[in-house]
Protein backbone atom coordinates (compact mmCIF):
# COMPACT_ATOMS: atom_id res chain seq x y z
CA UNK A 1 0.00 0.00 0.00
CA UNK A 2 1.62 3.67 -0.84
CA UNK A 3 2.53 5.59 2.50
CA UNK A 4 -1.22 8.14 1.76
CA UNK A 5 -3.41 4.88 1.61
CA UNK A 6 -1.79 3.59 4.74
CA UNK A 7 -2.06 7.20 6.86
CA UNK A 8 -5.87 7.06 5.68
CA UNK A 9 -6.62 4.04 6.17
CA UNK A 10 -5.04 4.15 9.81
CA UNK A 11 -7.09 7.46 10.27
CA UNK A 12 -10.50 5.56 9.53
CA UNK A 13 -9.93 2.67 11.86
CA UNK A 14 -9.24 5.20 14.75
CA UNK A 15 -12.50 7.09 13.86
CA UNK A 16 -14.31 3.50 13.34
CA UNK A 17 -13.24 2.71 17.25
CA UNK A 18 -14.96 5.95 18.44
CA UNK A 19 -17.94 4.82 16.86
CA UNK A 20 -17.32 1.06 17.60
CA UNK A 21 -17.20 2.36 21.36
CA UNK A 22 -20.45 4.20 20.83
CA UNK A 23 -22.31 0.81 19.29
CA UNK A 24 -21.32 -0.78 21.87
CA UNK A 25 -23.15 0.88 24.47
CA UNK A 26 -25.75 1.28 22.40
CA UNK A 27 -26.31 -2.50 21.46
CA UNK A 28 -26.24 -5.39 19.32
CA UNK A 29 -27.94 -3.65 16.11
CA UNK A 30 -25.65 -0.32 16.41
CA UNK A 31 -23.09 -2.67 16.11
CA UNK A 32 -23.69 -5.06 13.54
CA UNK A 33 -25.21 -1.24 11.44
CA UNK A 34 -22.02 0.20 11.86
CA UNK A 35 -19.36 -2.16 11.16
CA UNK A 36 -21.06 -3.32 8.11
CA UNK A 37 -21.46 0.42 6.74
CA UNK A 38 -18.28 1.42 8.01
CA UNK A 39 -16.57 -1.72 5.89
CA UNK A 40 -18.86 -1.00 2.70
CA UNK A 41 -18.11 2.85 2.89
CA UNK A 42 -14.11 1.67 3.00
CA UNK A 43 -14.39 -0.53 0.53
CA UNK A 44 -16.15 1.78 -1.82
CA UNK A 45 -13.72 4.78 -1.01
CA UNK A 46 -10.56 2.48 -1.50
CA UNK A 47 -12.21 0.89 -5.43
CA UNK A 48 -13.05 4.82 -6.24
CA UNK A 49 -9.52 5.40 -5.33
CA UNK A 50 -7.97 2.70 -7.64
CA UNK A 51 -10.10 3.49 -10.16
CA UNK A 52 -9.10 7.04 -10.68
CA UNK A 53 -5.09 6.14 -10.00
CA UNK A 54 -5.60 3.89 -12.74
CA UNK A 55 -6.88 6.33 -15.18
CA UNK A 56 -4.82 9.09 -14.21
CA UNK A 57 -1.74 6.34 -14.89
CA UNK A 58 -3.50 5.46 -18.07
CA UNK A 59 -4.27 8.89 -18.94
CA UNK A 60 -0.69 9.78 -18.54
CA UNK A 61 1.20 6.75 -20.36
CA UNK A 62 -0.91 7.86 -23.13
CA UNK A 63 0.14 11.29 -23.37
CA UNK A 64 -3.86 12.93 -22.66
CA UNK A 65 -2.61 14.56 -19.99
CA UNK A 66 -2.42 18.84 -20.78
CA UNK A 67 0.26 20.89 -19.61
CA UNK A 68 -0.80 22.60 -16.29
CA UNK A 69 -2.42 25.76 -17.29
CA UNK A 70 -2.09 26.89 -13.65
CA UNK A 71 1.69 25.83 -12.92
CA UNK A 72 2.67 29.61 -12.59
CA UNK A 73 0.74 29.71 -9.48
CA UNK A 74 2.56 26.92 -7.45
CA UNK A 75 5.10 28.07 -5.34
CA UNK A 76 7.65 25.99 -4.45
CA UNK A 77 9.10 26.42 -0.83
CA UNK A 78 12.75 26.04 -2.17
CA UNK A 79 12.78 28.97 -4.67
CA UNK A 80 11.76 31.73 -1.61
CA UNK A 81 15.21 33.28 -1.76
CA UNK A 82 15.85 33.39 -5.31
CA UNK A 83 12.69 34.42 -6.90
CA UNK A 84 11.62 37.34 -3.66
CA UNK A 85 12.18 40.18 -6.34
CA UNK A 86 10.20 38.72 -8.95
CA UNK A 87 6.73 38.34 -6.61
CA UNK A 88 6.99 41.57 -6.10
CA UNK A 89 7.62 42.99 -9.77
CA UNK A 90 5.04 40.59 -11.63
CA UNK A 91 1.41 39.64 -10.19
CA UNK A 92 -0.47 37.20 -12.36
CA UNK A 93 -3.97 37.54 -11.85
CA UNK A 94 -6.16 34.71 -13.56
CA UNK A 95 -9.20 32.76 -12.62
CA UNK A 96 -10.10 29.14 -13.86
CA UNK A 97 -11.69 28.59 -16.86
CA UNK A 98 -15.31 27.94 -15.96
CA UNK A 99 -16.86 26.56 -19.56
CA UNK A 100 -19.63 24.33 -19.47
CA UNK A 101 -17.39 22.44 -23.01
CA UNK A 102 -14.75 21.48 -20.23
CA UNK A 103 -16.52 20.20 -17.80
CA UNK A 104 -18.71 17.86 -20.51
CA UNK A 105 -15.07 16.82 -21.66
CA UNK A 106 -13.89 16.02 -18.45
CA UNK A 107 -17.03 13.78 -17.84
CA UNK A 108 -16.37 12.30 -20.68
CA UNK A 109 -12.57 11.36 -20.26
CA UNK A 110 -13.14 10.33 -16.66
CA UNK A 111 -16.29 8.39 -17.32
CA UNK A 112 -14.51 4.99 -17.39
CA UNK A 113 -13.79 5.46 -13.66
CA UNK A 114 -16.56 6.65 -12.74
CA UNK A 115 -18.23 3.30 -13.59
CA UNK A 116 -15.68 0.81 -13.12
CA UNK A 117 -15.52 -2.51 -12.27
CA UNK A 118 -14.43 -1.62 -8.74
CA UNK A 119 -16.67 0.53 -7.90
CA UNK A 120 -19.64 -1.19 -9.45
CA UNK A 121 -19.03 -4.00 -7.51
CA UNK A 122 -17.97 -1.76 -3.88
CA UNK A 123 -21.39 -0.40 -4.74
CA UNK A 124 -22.94 -3.65 -5.47
CA UNK A 125 -21.53 -4.98 -2.16
CA UNK A 126 -23.44 -1.86 -0.10
CA UNK A 127 -26.35 -2.58 -2.02
CA UNK A 128 -26.28 -6.21 -0.78
CA UNK A 129 -25.81 -5.45 2.91
CA UNK A 130 -28.28 -3.23 2.96
CA UNK A 131 -30.86 -6.12 1.79
CA UNK A 132 -29.40 -8.90 3.98
CA UNK A 133 -30.12 -6.30 6.61
CA UNK A 134 -33.78 -5.61 5.59
CA UNK A 135 -34.13 -9.29 4.81
CA UNK A 136 -33.23 -10.17 8.19
CA UNK A 137 -34.67 -7.40 10.25
CA UNK A 138 -32.09 -5.87 11.49
CA UNK A 139 -31.50 -2.67 9.59
CA UNK A 140 -30.99 0.90 11.90
CA UNK A 141 -31.11 3.59 9.30
CA UNK A 142 -29.25 6.03 11.85
CA UNK A 143 -26.88 3.16 13.01
CA UNK A 144 -25.89 2.36 9.37
CA UNK A 145 -25.78 6.59 8.12
CA UNK A 146 -23.71 6.74 11.53
CA UNK A 147 -21.26 4.08 10.45
CA UNK A 148 -21.30 5.10 6.50
CA UNK A 149 -20.64 8.56 6.98
CA UNK A 150 -17.67 7.54 8.99
CA UNK A 151 -15.45 7.42 6.45
CA UNK A 152 -16.65 10.55 4.20
CA UNK A 153 -16.01 12.87 7.75
CA UNK A 154 -12.43 11.28 8.58
CA UNK A 155 -11.62 12.52 5.33
CA UNK A 156 -12.85 15.54 5.57
CA UNK A 157 -10.93 16.24 8.40
CA UNK A 158 -7.83 14.87 7.66
CA UNK A 159 -8.40 17.27 4.42
CA UNK A 160 -8.74 20.25 6.47
CA UNK A 161 -6.15 19.00 8.80
CA UNK A 162 -3.70 18.77 5.79
CA UNK A 163 -4.13 22.48 4.60
CA UNK A 164 -3.12 24.14 7.97
CA UNK A 165 0.06 21.88 8.35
Amino acid sequence: MKPITTKLLRFYLIADVGVLLLALFLGDEWLLNTQLAFLSSLFITFASFYSYQKMVQNRLESGHIPEDKFEHLYHDENDDDDDNDDKDTTKVSQHAPSSIKSSFKNLALSYKSAFSLYRLLAYGILFLVVLFLIRHERLDAIAFFVGLSVVPITSLITAQMGKKG
